[in-house]
């Protein structure tokens, strides 16, 4: 039987592993060191994108994390409140998400200028990474509408429910000053205080569960999108480098013993 754990390598992985063995072939084993042309292969272009690629990468793996940090991260001695943890990383996810877009696009950017000056077809060039980039602000789309407006203009972006629970925390704390106390019917202050008790945590588990989820959808469609991009930019990219996928080279070796 397979085994359900061991899962395929991203595609990302699978290229930058490729630049590494082109960079350092003393990294395969003898018996495959010497099938590769890497005296023909463009180093530069693979350093270059060796680092582009190694920066969607670490930008991709850091938005990964955030199905974490709103399950666990959360303060055990209360100095800081649940529902301002968790909007704290609301507000860190969508940057990282935005960054995580941006670094997309400056691969896109780079690739298109440079396999330009290689290729006969340069309006099929221009159209096919002006629909990558398209896409890419399509996939973004809700992170964007999120994030790119208030953070420009200055604006707080308020999650509905953390805002229920910032409401309820605040009455909490108006009750308890002593000008305001002196105020409340005592009979009813317990009832108050257990309302708005519960309303504060019920808001912070709604507002948490919704992210969680979130980020869970956002990381199944983002890494999806992400090999697929790869999938379609590889063929070009590698030509650009004049280098060719090593797990293609070794499958060829290996069918002709």
């Amino acid at each position: 039987m397979p085994d359900e754990n061991k899962k395929e390598p991203h595609l990302v992985d699978e290229i930058l592993s490729d630049f590494a063995v082109y960079t350092d072939p003393k990294l395969l084993k003898e018996e495959f060191c010497g099938l590769l042309d890497t005296a023909s292969a463009n180093t530069n272009g693979i350093k270059k994108y060796r680092e582009l690629l190694s920066n969607v990468r670490y930008a991709w793996q850091k938005t990964l994390r955030y199905v974490s940090y709103f399950e666990e991260f959360y303060p055990p001695d209360g100095n800081i409140e649940k529902f301002e943890a968790l909007n704290h990383h609301i507000h860190a996810y969508l940057q990282d998400m935005t960054i995580l877009k941006n670094k997309i696009e400056v691969l896109l950017g780079e690739m298109k200028n440079d396999i330009k000056k290689v290729a006969s077809n340069k309006d099929e060039i221009d159209v096919f990474f002006k629909a990558g980039v398209e896409k890419t602000k399509e996939v973004f789309d809700g992170v964007s509408k999120h994030r790119d407006t208030h953070h420009h203009r200055g604006m707080r972006f308020l999650d509905g429910d953390l805002l229920k629970a910032e409401n309820a925390h605040g009455a909490l704390e108006m009750f308890s000053t002593p000008i305001f106390d002196a105020m409340l019917n005592q009979k009813y202050k317990p009832e108050l205080l257990a309302k708005f008790e519960k309303e504060k945590e019920e808001s912070f588990e709604a507002g948490k569960a919704r992210w969680i989820e979130m980020a869970h959808e956002n990381n199944k469609q983002v890494s999806g999108y992400l090999n697929e991009l790869l999938d379609g930019i590889r063929p070009n990219l590698y030509q650009f480098l004049n280098i060719r996928p090593v797990k293609d080279i070794i499958g060829a070796s290996e069918k002709r013993v």
